[in-house]
């Protein structure tokens, strides 16, 4: 995606239309999908409120691209709840830019990066892995019966 700069939104809450149409898209998309995620609980996740949470955007002239949710602190460290780079958006760098952008911003606060990441989702892993993150360890059916979750951490 060439044109405007990527810009970066920290919030604590999504206004709820924005959050309804974020959700709908994830709940489309794997792993919330296989995972059976629904819009309704995606969209609760983004607009209930926590002194815990941030919520980041990944925007270009205004339009969302990708989103992530940060819980802060979390195991000496930050945990990335929810990460995605929205369909159309993929493969053009808007990951690895929202990705750096929270380590920036966690950077000599917290010394870790933790996050989960389904064990299906090889894509994601290799995003990961090629990152800086190192594999933990996997958590069989944390989520879903069948499915593991593996643990991933950068220390920072």
């Amino acid at each position: 995606m060439s044109g405007a700069a990527l810009e970066f939104a920290a919030v604590a809450v999504l206004p709820q239309d924005q959050a309804e149409a974020l959700a709908a898209m994830l709940a489309g998309m794997d792993p919330w999908r296989t995972l059976g995620y629904g819009p309704e609980a995606l969209a609760r996740s983004l607009t209930t409120p926590h002194p815990d949470l941030v919520r980041y955007l990944a925007l270009r002239r205004g339009r969302p691209l990708g989103l992530a949710v940060v819980r802060r602190p979390w195991l000496r460290g930050a945990y990335i709840e929810l990460f995605a780079v929205l369909p159309g958006a993929q493969g053009r760098g808007i990951g690895a830019a929202l990705l750096g952008h929270i380590e920036e911003t966690c950077r000599g606060h917290t010394a870790n990066l933790w996050l989960l990441v389904s064990g299906f989702n090889a894509q994601a892993r290799g995003f990961y892995v090629r990152h800086g993150f190192r594999e933990i360890g996997p958590i069989p059916d944390l989520i879903m019966p069948g499915q593991d979750e593996v643990l991933m951490r950068k220390v920072l």
